[in-house]
């Protein structure tokens, strides 16, 4: 059986991430992008590694529909979460808590976020607005990450390959 990586991503930094985790799995892995792809027999894969970005405290509609969509199946299998998000510690530790469905992040064997990237460039006029005024309210910015957390990747890659 083989490993499974499932994510959603509107500006491509999620995908990074799972491409940085996939590097560090043993074994078969495959990924589905949820923005241009579904799959519909998860029963070929012993672990699902879902994950997606939060955009202001919600994660992406397709992973939650997935999630949802999924539950019963995903409960019968070994399940890693993660997220991405500028948000480190304890408040990132929220925002994957409240991302995924309750039991899904109860049965999960490790759950951790990747880092965010924000990018202006690439960001819809909707979403620099939301951004501008989320950066506005949030005084603390030296509890934010906008890169790659290595570190969380290698840790969540070694309980998948240990489980």
């Amino acid at each position: 059986m083989s490993t499974l990586i499932i994510y959603g991503t509107k500006y491509n930094f999620t995908e990074k991430c799972a491409i940085t985790l996939e590097n560090k799995l043993e074994g078969k892995v495959d990924m589905i992008n949820l923005e241009n792809e579904s799959i519909n027999d998860l029963s070929n894969y012993e672990k699902i590694i879902i994950g997606g970005p939060i955009y202001a405290g919600q994660l992406r509609k397709n992973v939650r529909q997935f999630c949802m969509n999924n539950m019963n199946i995903l409960l019968s299998k070994k399940i890693g979460l993660f997220v991405s998000c500028s948000m480190t510690g304890d408040d990132a530790r929220k925002q994957i808590k409240n991302a995924f469905p309750e039991k899904l992040y109860n049965k999960a064997l490790v759950k951790n976020y990747f880092g965010g990237k924000v990018n202006l460039e690439k960001a819809s006029f909707f979403d620099r607005l939301i951004i501008k005024l989320v950066s506005k309210s949030d005084n603390i910015t030296s509890n934010r990450n906008d890169e790659i957390c290595m570190d969380n990747i290698d840790r969540f890659a070694d309980v998948i390959n240990n489980c």
